[in-house]
């Protein structure tokens, strides 16, 4: 009875409402804390059965791809973290050279 979490740090939700990475639904996802040994095993079976179905990739060849997504995820919400800040950056430069050309006149 395995009752770890299967989150694998590439959380995005794809059409149907189940994660990319884990391929749990976003109510388990939020409520895994909160869930019971049994609730979380059987969570597990369910995506075990899947992955043995085929619809979960599992191969090595599969899996070079997913960590590699992750990698880039993670970048990509650095680099919006940092875009973010040189926009408020550029706004407080750019509202500050309003005034100045504004007291010139």
């Amino acid at each position: 009875m395995d009752s770890g979490n299967p989150c694998i740090g590439l959380c995005r939700f794809g059409g149907d409402g189940n994660c990319l990475g884990c391929h749990r639904t976003k109510a388990e996802v939020k409520g895994w804390k909160r869930l019971g040994d049994a609730a979380k095993a059987a969570i597990n079976a369910r995506i075990a059965a899947n992955s043995r179905r085929g619809i979960e990739a599992g191969s090595a060849e599969e899996k070079a791809p997913r960590k590699r997504l992750r990698k880039l995820d993670r970048k990509i919400c650095k680099l919006e973290a940092k875009l973010a800040l040189l926009r408020e950056e550029r706004g407080q430069l750019s509202g500050s050279q309003g005034q100045t050309s504004e007291r010139s006149r």
